[in-house]
């Protein structure tokens, strides 16, 4: 046990090891690296030149800070550079008293014309003479609250910073946001606009250079560096000049970008005329003495930072206080199947429920846009490669080319994907470890990802793992049967006589029709079946093997139509002549044929998923869904087909679009509310990097052995011809009219008996 004798020697020991730590004079070096850290005050510096209403604007703004003036010792001087303008000398008497009485003021008159890089360089003298910061001020500015004492506190921050720039409306890199709408609004309106993004992105960004209209430069940099070199003339290009200058001895430019100073543009000094010839002039002698400036410039425009701000500008609402909102149908074609039926009956409910919030357009191709009929619902179409931005994207259908995902995360601020089903991983066929990484990235890189069924979100999150923070909302489609109810017409040139069944699938492994239909016709030789499958027998895949099922064989009994082929008319009147319609897919993230099954009030055959188990209990019990396990199963059930059962049958959800609509709704206004700036940037260079990381790997082909060369080679070939030919099908009108030649050239070298009875 510690005695109350030994606590006091402890605390007595501990006070005099803590006195010695103390340097009751600090030395000389102390006290210098003490006073480089310490805030300076700060001579302000506007050159005047005519216009004497610029010089009312930009003192009055400063009168309303004169708080902020006076906390930072600040101090104004007002150059008049233009003496023979008598209009300025008046302006300036009445306004010099007003801001005497703010703050420290005096007006310089030079006797003669000095210009703009002259003039300035006497603010650099008096502010080195007199260990003061300097802040260069354009005439055509307006400085709003904050502004002044932020730029200051940034230039604190780190000791290699040597030039700071408030944000504006009009000032090349400094412009926040940066989309041409913006650059030209009242100085009230600019402020409001920069606001309302301006929180998302961090205290301060470090760029290449710096913009004179409002630049603060520290004192160490005043004084050793000196001003602008007067070569510049009348000025442009002096401030990039100066900035090169002290960023090869490491010194760099930063935006302070919670700050604010509104920018006319080109209104201080009357040289609209001779613009472009200054800068053109003076570019070529900056770019001799520092050809680095242009490879810095050109990298931080294209760089995940600057790209996000822009990405940002999408967050200002238009004059309706509405956000650009674009649903991605890029892949759709001119033909209907589930991905396009699962699309139109979002763009139908979303056109009707989202009109308030959100100004809508459709990516797509002008063919599909046409075919699918668009326009009926009054949103404009979009080419998925333009040059639109926008606050948010919601594609439909999971992306299969990276080009997908570096569209998405370079057009919009937020952008989510209803992820469908996973059987393109699943499906060994189909499997590809590009593939896997690309859905994985997606996964990990999206602010949303939906599925459309309980299986199909835990099918994903088996499989993949979901990034910190992607939203993950489940949503069925529509349950409403009307949603479903198809239109009926003829197909083909006489119609399909009814009582047959309807076999339904395309033309990929898992959904089973080769073996299916095969098993069927064995079983009933004169059994009539209409089979929806994929273009000609020929790519309906079977397996090989003694235990494998035999493909399907052209029969008088079978009807082979081409998924994609046929009008919803057609498919409408399919599926009323069938007695019975067969799903015997393996594998489905949602099983829109279920609903067209029960719509036209026919029985329909499904095997166990859980997926259609969730269907019919959200249809609150369906008496008329029948489920096989096998083949066999089926082929047993199919006997004697069972009559469609009136008093089990499901009313559906009358009006559920609006339902499934507000589900997707709520995500995304979910998913804008949550746009993250960090977020935005750490996409964007995931993306540039594996751009950066192809090129590396083909650069270093050379050094591997010829036989790895040959692979690598022959890659990169397909590869590139991969690029070429979807760049050759981007071309309005290429898709159609191939797809037409290679239907021409099959009719030309003969058809199956099968082919010719499809549609």
């Amino acid at each position: 046990m510690v005695q109350a004798s030994e606590l006091h020697l402890y605390k007595e020991d501990i006070e005099t090891r803590a006195g010695a730590l103390e340097s009751p004079t600090p030395s000389t070096a102390a006290i210098a690296f003490a006073k480089a850290v310490e805030p300076r005050p700060l001579l302000i510096a506007v050159p005047l030149y005519r216009r004497p209403e610029l010089a009312h604007q930009v003192l009055q703004s400063l009168i309303n800070r004169a708080e902020e003036v006076r906390r930072l010792e600040g101090e104004l001087i007002l150059f008049n550079d233009s003496p023979d303008d008598s209009a300025l000398g008046e302006a300036l008497d009445v306004l010099l008293p007003m801001a005497s009485a703010a703050f420290p003021c005096r007006v310089i008159r030079n006797e003669v014309n000095l210009g703009f890089v002259r003039t300035c360089n006497f603010a650099f003298d008096e502010a080195a003479a007199r260990g003061m910061d300097l802040l260069l001020l354009n005439s055509d500015t307006v400085v709003t609250p904050g502004a002044l004492t932020e730029m200051a506190r940034i230039s604190r921050l780190d000791p290699m910073i040597g030039f700071v720039n408030p944000r504006s409306n009009n000032a090349t890199l400094a412009t926040l946001p940066f989309q041409d709408q913006f650059r030209h609004l009242p100085p009230a309106a600019a402020h409001a606009t920069w606001k309302a993004i301006a929180d998302h992105l961090p205290e301060i960004s470090y760029v290449p250079t710096a913009v004179g209209f409002c630049i603060l430069i520290r004192w160490a940099v005043l004084a050793e560096f000196g001003g602008f070199d007067e070569i510049y003339g009348m000025g442009y290009n002096e401030e990039n000049d100066l900035v090169m200058r002290a960023g090869r001895r490491g010194y760099r430019a930063a935006l302070a970008n919670h700050a604010f100073v509104w920018h006319e543009g080109h209104g201080s000094f009357h040289l609209e005329p001779k613009t472009n010839q200054l800068d053109a002039k003076n570019r070529k002698i900056l770019l001799a003495r520092y050809p680095e400036y242009s490879s810095l410039t050109e990298a931080y425009f294209g760089s995940p930072e600057q790209r996000a701000e822009c990405l940002l500008g999408t967050m200002v609402p238009d004059a309706n206080g509405r956000l650009e909102v674009a649903l991605d149908f890029s892949s759709f074609v001119p033909a209907h199947n589930g991905t396009t039926e699962a699309g139109n009956q979002l763009l139908s409910a979303a056109a009707q429920h989202w009109g308030g919030r959100f100004s809508l357009s459709v990516l797509c191709s002008e063919d599909a846009y046409a075919f699918h009929g668009y326009a009926r619902y009054g949103v404009a179409r979009r080419d998925p490669h333009g040059p639109e931005l926008y606050a948010a994207i919601f594609r439909v259908g999971q992306p299969y080319d990276w080009s997908v995902l570096e569209r998405l995360a370079l057009k919009a601020a937020s952008f989510g994907l209803f992820m469908l089903d996973t059987i393109s991983i699943d499906c060994t066929p189909l499997y590809s470890p590009r593939l896997h990484s690309m859905w994985s990235f997606t996964l990990e890189h999206a602010d949303m990802i939906a599925t459309t069924s309980e299986m199909t979100e835990a099918q994903f999150g088996r499989r993949f793992q979901f990034g910190p923070g992607v939203l993950r909302p489940r949503s069925l489609h529509s349950l409403d049967l009307a949603d479903y109810r198809l239109p009926v017409a003829p197909v083909g040139a006489a119609p399909v006589e009814p009582g047959y069944l309807f076999v339904i699938g395309n033309h990929y492994w898992h959904k089973d029709i080769a073996a299916s239909v095969r098993a069927l016709t064995e079983a009933d030789p004169e059994r009539r079946i209409v089979v929806l499958s994929g273009p000609g027998e020929t790519s309906l895949p079977v397996d090989q093997g003694l235990h494998c099922p035999r493909g399907l064989e052209a029969g008088s009994n079978v009807l082979q139509l081409e998924t994609g082929q046929l009008t919803i008319a057609q498919m409408g009147a399919l599926y009323r002549g069938a007695v019975a319609v067969v799903f015997p897919s393996h594998y489905e993230g949602f099983g829109m044929p279920v609903l067209n099954a029960l719509a036209a009030g026919r029985p329909v055959f499904v095997r166990p998923l859980p997926v259609f188990a969730e269907l019919e209990r959200a249809l609150g019990g369906e008496a008329n869904i029948h489920v096989f396990d096998t083949t066999a199963d089926l082929v047993r059930a199919l006997r004697n087909p069972p009559a469609w059962c009136g008093e089990g049958a499901s009313n559906g959800r009358p009006g559920d679009a609006a339902r499934a609509v507000a589900d997707i709704g709520a995500a995304l206004d979910a998913m804008v509310a949550g746009v993250s700036y960090q977020r935005i940037v750490k996409r964007i260079r995931e993306i540039q990097t594996l751009h950066d990381f192809s090129n590396i790997r083909f650069e270093s082909a050379a050094s591997r052995t010829a036989s790895d060369s040959v692979t690598f080679t022959a890659r990169r070939i397909g590869h590139l011809s991969e690029r070429g030919a979807r760049a050759l099908l981007a071309i309005p009108g290429a898709f159609v009219m191939l797809r037409w030649c290679y239907r021409a050239a099959r009719r030309l070298f003969g058809l199956s008996r099968i082919e010719k009875a499809a549609v």
